[in-house]
Formats: C-alpha cells, sequence, structure tokens
C-alpha cells in the first residue's frame, strides 16, 4: 500500500513538473514556476505548494479573492523565497484593497526576481496608487531600461507622475522628448497648452496649438481653440482675428457666430451681437431654451432702449417661423409689441400664446386690458370667460369681463359678473371702487337708477375725488333733473380737477345748462368743444345752450355739426331739420 502511494506521488509531480509555465490574471504570461534546488522542501511540499498555488488562481478567477490570498499565504510559508507567489501574492491584495500588503509583497517579488518586466510593472501600479511618485518614477526608469521597446508608453507616465507632483516644466521636456519620437499630436499639443497655462505662460501655450494649426491645416476646431485660448486670457483682439479668420474659411460655423455675439454683447455692442445671433437663429445653433434666454435678456434692454426693439422682434419672428406653436415666444412678441404702442399686435400675439396653453394670470391681465382699449368686446368677453374658468378668484377678470359686457349692451350679464368680481376683492379700495362704479353705470343703463346711485356713492366713500365717478354720478343725475345742487358740486370737482378734459367740461356745462344758467354753461361747453369738436354730444350741448341765448343760427350750425359728427337722435334730426330746439 505504501508504495503504491509513492509511485502515484512521483506521477503527479512528474507531470505538474511538465506544465511549469504559469499564466497569471495579471499577464505575466512569462513566468516561470521556480523549482527547488535546495534540498530542504521535500517532494511532498513541492506537490502542495504547486497543488494550492494552481488552485489560488482558480479562485482568483472566480474573484474568491480572500480564498485564493488564503492559499497563496501557504504557499509562501512553504516556499517564502519564491518570486511568482510574492506576485501572485500582490495581485489578490490589490484585488482585497490591502495596497500596503500588496506593496510589500510586490517589492519582495522585485528583490527576487528584479529582471522581471511584469514585476517592475506592477510595482509602478502600486506606488501610483499609494502616491509616492518618487517610487513611481524610479519605477518607470527601470521599465525603460528593461522594455525599450515601449519607451513611449512609459514616457507619458513620467510626463504624468512630474504633473502630479507639479513638475510642469520636468513634464513638458518629456512631452517635447515623446514628441521627438513620435510626431506632432493633439494629444501632446493639448496636454502642453495646458501646462504652459499652468505656468502662466499664455504665448507658449498658444505656440503648442499654432503647432497643430500648422501641422493640420484642414482642422478648423485647432483655429477655433486658440480663439478660445485668447478669449479666455482676456486677448480680446487677437481672439476676434481668429474668429475672423474661421469665418472666412466656414462662414456658417456656428462657434465663431455664437462666440462673436457673446464678445459684442459683453462690450455692449449689442446692434452687432444682434448681426452674429441672425446667423445663429436662421440655423437653429442653439436650443430653444437658449434661444428664449437670449431674447428675453435683449428684451430687458430694449426697455431701456428702444433702439433694440425691431432687430429684436426680427429674431423672434425668425424663431417663431420655425417653432410657431411654442407659446412663450408669442408672450415676449406681445410684450415687445406693446414697447412699440402696436396695441393690435400685441393683442394677437397674447391671443395666440393664450390659445396654445398659457394660463398665466398676468397675461390674461394683460390681454384683456388691450381687448378693452381696442374695443374688441366679442373677443375680451368669451376670452374673459375663459380666464375665469382658469382663475376664478382673480377679481380683475370680472371686471374686464363684465366691462366688456356692458359695452355690448349685455347689462344684466355685466352686473352678475361685477357681483361676483366683488366678493374676491380684498384690501383694495381702488378696485373696489372700480366695481362699484361700474356697477352704477351698469344698473343706470339697464334702468335702475335707485341701484346706480347706491354703487356710485359706495364707490366715492371708498376714493371721494375719484373724478371718473363724480362725473358718470353728475352726470346721471343731470339728465334725470335730480340733485342738480348735488351734480353740480361733483361736476365742478371734476373740472377742478382735470380743467383741460372735455368731457368733464361738458359735463358741468349741461349741469349748468339745467339749472338755468346759460352764460356759464356757454362759457364751460364752447371750452368743451375747442377741446373735441367731433363729439356728437358736446356740439349738440353747445348748439343747445345758443338757442338758449337767442343764437339761433348758430346753434342750428352746431346742430347740424353734430349730426354730421355722427349724431342721430330723433330729437337731434328734428332741431336740425326744424332749427327749433326740442328736449
Amino acid at each position: 500500500m505504501k508504495l503504491k502511494v509513492n509511485i502515484l506521488l512521483f506521477f503527479v509531480i512528474i507531470c505538474f513538473g511538465a506544465c511549469s509555465s504559469i499564466k497569471t490574471v495579471s499577464q505575466k504570461s512569462d513566468t516561470q514556476l521556480n523549482t527547488y534546488t535546495d534540498g530542504d522542501i521535500s517532494y511532498k511540499n513541492q506537490f502542495r505548494f504547486k497543488s494550492m498555488f494552481f488552485e489560488s488562481q482558480r479562485l482568483e478567477a472566480l474573484e474568491e479573492f480572500d480564498k485564493a490570498a488564503a492559499l497563496m499565504e501557504q504557499c509562501l510559508s512553504i516556499d517564502p523565497l519564491n518570486a511568482d507567489a510574492h506576485y501572485e501574492m500582490a495581485t489578490l491584495y490589490i484585488s482585497i484593497e490591502r495596497i500596503e500588503d500588496a506593496l510589500f509583497h510586490a517589492k519582495k517579488s522585485y528583490e527576487l526576481d528584479p529582471n522581471n518586466i511584469w514585476v517592475s510593472r506592477l510595482l509602478s501600479q502600486l506606488y501610483q496608487i499609494s502616491g509616492n511618485i518618487d517610487g513611481e518614477l524610479s519605477a518607470y526608469k527601470n521599465l525603460i531600461e528593461k522594455d525599450p521597446s515601449n519607451i513611449v508608453e512609459y514616457l507619458f507616465l513620467i510626463a504624468t507622475a512630474h504633473s502630479k507632483k507639479g513638475s510642469y516644466k520636468r513634464a513638458i521636456q518629456v512631452y517635447n522628448e515623446i514628441e521627438s519620437k513620435i510626431g506632432v499630436s493633439e494629444e501632446l499639443s493639448v496636454t502642453k497648452e495646458y501646462l504652459y497655462i499652468t505656468l502662466g505662460d499664455v504665448d507658449l501655450a498658444a505656440a503648442e496649438i499654432m503647432k497643430l494649426i500648422a501641422a493640420f491645416p484642414n482642422e478648423i476646431r485647432f483655429l477655433g481653440m486658440l480663439a478660445e485660448l485668447y478669449q479666455a486670457n482676456n486677448l480680446t483682439e487677437k481672439s476676434i482675428a481668429v474668429y475672423n479668420d474661421i469665418l472666412e474659411i466656414d462662414p456658417k460655423n456656428s462657434a465663431a457666430n455664437v462666440a462673436l455675439a457673446e464678445h459684442y454683447r459683453a462690450n455692449s455692442n449689442h446692434l452687432k451681437a444682434l448681426d452674429y445671433l441672425t446667423f445663429c437663429f436662421d440655423n437653429d445653433v442653439f436650443d430653444l431654451q437658449t434661444v428664449f434666454q437670449i431674447l428675453t435678456s435683449y428684451f430687458q434692454m430694449a426697455i431701456e432702449e428702444q433702439k433694440y426693439l425691431d432687430p429684436l422682434l426680427s429674431l423672434l419672428n425668425k424663431t417663431l417661423i420655425n417653432h410657431p406653436n411654442e407659446a412663450p415666444f408669442h408672450v415676449l412678441s406681445g410684450d415687445v409689441y406693446f414697447q412699440l404702442n402696436d396695441s393690435k399686435k400685441a393683442f394677437e400675439a397674447y391671443e395666440k400664446a393664450l390659445s396654445i396653453g398659457i394660463t398665466d394670470f398676468l397675461i390674461w391681465n394683460r390681454y384683456l386690458i388691450l381687448g378693452i382699449e381696442l374695443q374688441e368686446y366679442d373677443r375680451v368677453y368669451n376670452n374673459g370667460m375663459r380666464a375665469i374658468q382658469l382663475h376664478p378668484i382673480q377679481p380683475t377678470l370680472y371686471l374686464f369681463s363684465g366691462f366688456a359686457a356692458s359695452n355690448n349692451k349685455e347689462h344684466e350679464k355685466a352686473i352678475t359678473l361685477f357681483n361676483k368680481g366683488l366678493n374676491y376683492v380684498v384690501n383694495n379700495r381702488p378696485l373696489k371702487a372700480e366695481f362699484y362704479n361700474y356697477l352704477g353705470d351698469s344698473y343706470h343703463f339697464f334702468g335702475n337708477d335707485k341701484k346706480s346711485d347706491e354703487c356710485y356713492e359706495k364707490s366715492l366713500d371708498l376714493i371721494p375725488d375719484n373724478v371718473v365717478v363724480l362725473n358718470n354720478y353728475s352726470y346721471y343725475l343731470c339728465l334725470r333733473e335730480k340733485d342738480l345742487e348735488k351734480a353740480e358740486r361733483m361736476s365742478k370737482q371734476c373740472v377742478e380737477q382735470s380743467p383741460n378734459q372735455s368731457t368733464y367740461q361738458d359735463t358741468y356745462g349741461w349741469v349748468l345748462y339745467k339749472l338755468k344758467r346759460f352764460d356759464e354753461a356757454r362759457e364751460w361747453l364752447k371750452k368743451a368743444v375747442e377741446g373735441d369738436g367731433k363729439s356728437p354730444v358736446i356740439t349738440e350741448h353747445y348748439g343747445d345752450v345758443l338757442y338758449q341765448l337767442n343764437l339761433k343760427k348758430e346753434a342750428l350750425q352746431y346742430w347740424k355739426k353734430a349730426k354730421n359728427n355722427g349724431g342721430d337722435s330723433e330729437l337731434l334730426n328734428k332741431k336740425v331739420s326744424e332749427g327749433v330746439l326740442y328736449e
């Protein structure tokens, strides 16, 4: 039995010895597993060593690093002077992030096998990982001596190490040595450019990029790099010159156009900047967010300086041609037209934005105000009702919608809207006064004089000197010939506060007329006619007071003028046809 075991052991040893070339995970493919020359290690231990060595490598391949390391430690307990075992031990410790232990075994492997390239590579990597730059540099120099065929690779590593160390000039020298071996390359020149910038030498940094331009004349991007370098270092004139060189070669170069636009914008030459931006907008260089930011910034400037409005509008229109359904741009277009005092186009632009999907209350508010100014009462009312659905507690929406309804002679709708809107007015006396003013008007036209007077009184309680309310209230009292003394006081207050307003002059003159103070009435109605001779109401009133003063011929002239200006009441027609005052 014992004899059989010895024979089997001998057979295994022979087999293992025949395949003694070991390929490790670290590519140490040319490493031979050491044979034992001292007679102290028995065949049995040699068998155990090799069995555990190969099993460790198998476990390493399966990423069971702890188990693999434990076996390799047993190998080293059998043969502590085995260079391969120390090498494998180092790679295993790297895998489990025990760097100091890995470095210990790598050094030991190097001591035992100093001519092995893979050991030297491993040692350089460990010096790099551990931050030992001097050790790293020494290892690379050692590798150059042992492996000169890969000198360029090692020189790159040496240059990188010098850079990490802060030895930038030495790093540049090494890069120059590499360049002498492989020629001009983008990687080398860009790296040296960075190092020269770090050293504060812009001229030498630029020289590196110029070297690339000379070597690769068809690569426009190198010109761009040079321009950016100059720009970043405040060498403005040089930067502009290079960007212009780029545009001579490639007029559609986006980067150059953008850079020049930004340069002129930064230097407050905004009109010049807009010229370059026109190209960018024509060619969709920017994403929409960037476009919007640019346009918004120019709009802010245009508010202060009107000269930017027209070129800004041109850029906006270009954008809207390509992106007609982008609501924010329609809003901005409305803002520009508003600044240009083109209320009609502003109104249309806001309406387009709202139709696409803008829900912002302020835009709705602005749109409705413009609509009232333009007397677009149908659109104001219909869209105002949409706005109320979106913002049901915003009182101004009810105010504008009600105003539109009132001007369309839908006074019942107007009254309903005004009353609803009043419920949402909080701590805003002027706004509440406006609601009561318009309610007073609507109740008047609806024929409810009692409610009308109550609303005017509430409005004046809030804002006693509101000339609009004072004027309307006094005029309607005058028409009813009720409380004429009160009407006279209120109307007089209007002409005192706004002495050149024809409407207030007419009201005051008409109140005086109803009080039969004809001479005073003539004085004020004459002022009103001189201020607004196209109003049929004012000219008719002036004709009436002239008739009362027995100036019948002159009265007839003004009645005819009133009719020519659009007056078409039954009484006016009788006055004109008969030359007699009818009231």
